[in-house]
């Protein structure tokens, strides 16, 4: 697998969120929402930014050949969703959604204050609150459905927790195409080139 990282280092000691984030529970209603996938019945969360409406939770669908659960453990897909090759991730998404293309991917950065925040800002739009318990007492900490990790092409799996990537539907070659890559507790988002046949997150965009 050849990920070119070319503005961005995978940190795996990053720091856990926590608290809670304002931004999806402060936007008006009309900006928000909830979307019903009939395919499967799944539903999805979204949020209207940058003149588009993004889902802000990894599709699910589960596609003939293509895509994949995290380790093949179903119990990741409820907060994870599922990995997607390139070609798959490009049909995937449900009728009147589709992949966003970089330069869908770069009005949601601008919006979110740039690269160098956007990462953070993305996370936490959809932060899962999950009570943990501790010695002294139950607290609550913040984890992104966008550390998802990866499919490397061997059929390895790697990063869930940690850091994850969604695919563009911008390519760079026959072979290559565009992922966007985060880590938890980094405020950067990172633009990667990978092989078509690795497997990233797919978050779907509507007009």
């Amino acid at each position: 697998m050849r990920i070119k990282l070319r503005m961005f280092t995978v940190l795996v000691s990053a720091l856990l969120f926590t608290g809670s984030f304002l931004f999806y529970g402060n936007l008006n209603a009309q900006d928000k929402g909830i979307f019903l996938d009939k395919r499967d019945g799944h539903t999805y969360k979204w949020v209207k930014t940058a003149g588009l409406v993004w889902m802000i939770e990894n599709l699910k669908f589960a596609t003939p050949t293509g895509s994949w659960i995290y380790n093949n453990d179903t119990a990741n897909t409820k907060m994870y969703g599922r990995l997607y090759d390139w070609n798959t991730a490009i049909k995937s998404c449900p009728k009147g959604w589709h992949l966003p293309l970089d330069i869908e991917w770069n009005a949601l950065i601008k919006a979110l204050g740039g690269e160098d925040n956007a990462g953070e800002k993305f996370q936490q739009m959809d932060t899962i609150k999950v009570q943990q318990d501790s010695r002294s007492a139950m607290v609550t900490q913040g984890f992104s459905t966008l550390v998802s990790g990866v499919r490397h092409n061997d059929g390895s799996f790697d990063g869930m927790g940690v850091w994850g990537g969604c695919w563009s539907a911008t390519f760079t070659s026959p072979d290559e195409a565009v992922d966007w890559l985060f880590v938890k507790g980094s405020k950067a988002i990172g633009k990667s080139t990978s092989t078509k046949i690795s497997g990233y997150s797919v978050r779907c965009v509507k007009k």
